[in-house]
């Protein structure tokens, strides 16, 4: 045998003992975390108690609480505080949130592909609410739609504990648990889930959040004895002052970020009847829960209100018709404030893309 064999003999038996010692330090880094995410951790006093009932939006004050830690389980289990990060922080693309999902997490040894994850994506598809899947890349969380990788061996899935429509019901999470469980098996990986009736009674404390927080800011503008207000010189005022007009009709002034800020819309009376080229009013409208500057917002819209009122000779009422003062709006501001300021100390701040995918 010549020395020319013997190297390359040798180098190759260099190569493999490298690409052994790598295999076998991935593996002891996935049982570290695995390790990790399934310790024990303090219970979540908020799911100890009964969670309140839903209740109608309100311009009431809120109470600025502090937002819930939440709470993750293995199968049956215990369960894990929300602020191990699982493992990893959310890079710049993450979606996911245990603040407004309940969350899974994968651990694989070997590396879960694209393919293999189709049937997982397929089962969750059914879900009413949306559905996340992330994985690990450079110790960040990414959505793996849009992941410069094909295969992970730490994966989360989060599945949005509640919307408009309401929270969702211990059944979904169950069927979500399950779901998750089948997958990890297939793929020969652990998984680490949140108890569905935990996930549930989160979802229906987090709805009764929302019910309270959920408001739209209305600011009327009605002519004086019945009159009507010209609909193309509403449009016209409106796109002077920077609205755009929008397909279904609404005129909108959207934010520097490109998201709509408050809207012009047919004010709501059903006395009148339908015209394409008059109004009988004007409602000038703030989603709170979307818009990101919400105060500076309202300040321009009734601004704006006002102006056009005065110039097309109308007035400003609430939507009861009763004159909207200067103390009114004052009351209003407040309002606002108090609900800006219940969402901030939850971690959900108007205008975030948390809050829009939870107020939606």
């Amino acid at each position: 045998m010549s020395e020319l064999q013997l190297y390359l003999i040798g180098a190759g038996a260099v190569v493999i003992a490298g690409v052994v010692v790598y295999n076998m330090a991935q593996e002891r880094r996935a049982r570290r975390r695995a390790e990790k995410a399934f310790d024990g951790a303090a219970g979540d006093a908020l799911l100890d108690g009964t969670p309140p009932a839903r209740r109608e939006p309100t311009l009431g004050k809120l109470p600025a609480d502090e937002a819930p830690e939440p709470v993750l389980a293995r199968a049956e289990p215990r369960p894990l505080a929300a602020s191990e990060e699982l493992a990893a922080a959310g890079g710049p693309e993450a979606e996911i949130s245990p603040r407004i999902d309940t969350v899974a997490v994968i651990l694989a040894d070997d590396p879960v592909t694209r393919e293999q994850l189709e049937p997982l994506e397929a089962a969750l598809a059914g879900h009413a609410v949306p559905v996340h899947v992330e994985g690990i890349v450079d110790e960040q969380w990414h959505p793996v739609a849009a992941s410069p990788r094909g295969s992970w061996r730490e994966l989360r899935i989060g599945l949005q504990l509640a919307s408009r429509k309401g929270p969702v019901g211990e059944e979904e999470f169950e069927a979500f648990n399950r779901a998750i469980a089948e997958f990890a098996a297939r793929v020969n990986a652990v998984s680490q889930r949140e108890a569905p009736a935990a996930a549930a009674a989160r979802a229906r404390e987090l709805d009764g959040f929302c019910a309270e927080a959920d408001i739209e800011v209305a600011v009327n503008v009605v002519g004086q004895f019945g009159a009507a207000f010209s609909l193309p010189r509403v449009k016209q005022l409106a796109l002077e002052a920077g609205l755009s007009e929008t397909a279904s009709g609404d005129l909108v002034r959207y934010g520097e970020d490109g998201a709509p800020e408050f809207a012009i819309r047919r004010f709501d009376d059903p006395a009148a009847k339908p015209s394409p080229h008059q109004v009988a009013g004007l409602t000038f409208a703030l989603d709170v829960p979307h818009a990101a500057r919400a105060l500076p917002a309202f300040d321009e819209m009734a601004a704006l209100a006002a102006r056009i009122a005065a110039t097309l000779g109308g007035q400003l009422v609430d939507d009861n018709r009763r004159p909207l003062t200067e103390p009114g709006l004052a009351s209003i501001r407040r309002s606002v404030e108090g609900v800006l300021e219940s969402m901030e100390a939850r971690g959900i701040p108007a205008g975030s893309a948390l809050a829009r995918r939870l107020f939606s």
